[in-house]
C-alpha cells in the first residue's frame, strides 16, 4: 500500500506517453509559442525517426505546448545533444520538433 502512494504521488509529475516522458510544468495549462532558431522538421513522434509531417523554417512561429516532452533516444541538433522535444501546431499540422532549435515563450 505504501508503494502505491509513492507511485501515485509521482505520477502527477511525470507521465509515460508511448516511448516518451512528459514533464509537466506549472505553465502546462498556459498557451505558448515556439520560434524556430533553425529550420526544423515537425515529426509524428518524439524521435528523429518519426514521420516528417511538415517543417518550421528559421524565424517562423507555431503554437506550442508549454510542456516539454522527452524522447527515448538523444539527438544532436543546433550544436546540442538532447532528448527534449516540443509539441507544436502549424497550419493545422500537430507534431513534435527538436527542443534545442526553438525558443518557447508563454503567451
Amino acid at each position: 500500500m505504501r508503494a502505491s502512494r509513492i507511485l501515485g504521488a509521482s505520477a502527477g509529475a511525470v507521465a509515460l506517453v508511448g516511448a516518451s516522458f512528459v514533464a509537466a510544468t506549472p505553465a502546462a495549462a498556459a498557451s505558448c509559442t515556439a520560434k524556430a532558431l533553425e529550420t526544423v522538421v515537425i515529426r509524428s513522434t518524439t524521435s528523429t525517426g518519426g514521420t516528417a509531417l511538415a517543417q518550421l523554417n528559421t524565424g517562423q512561429s507555431a503554437s506550442a505546448s508549454c510542456t516539454m516532452y522527452y524522447g527515448a533516444t538523444a539527438y544532436e541538433k543546433c550544436g546540442i545533444v538532447s532528448k527534449r522535444w516540443v509539441k507544436v501546431t502549424r497550419s493545422g499540422v500537430t507534431g513534435y520538433v527538436v527542443g534545442t532549435c526553438v525558443t518557447i515563450e508563454q503567451d
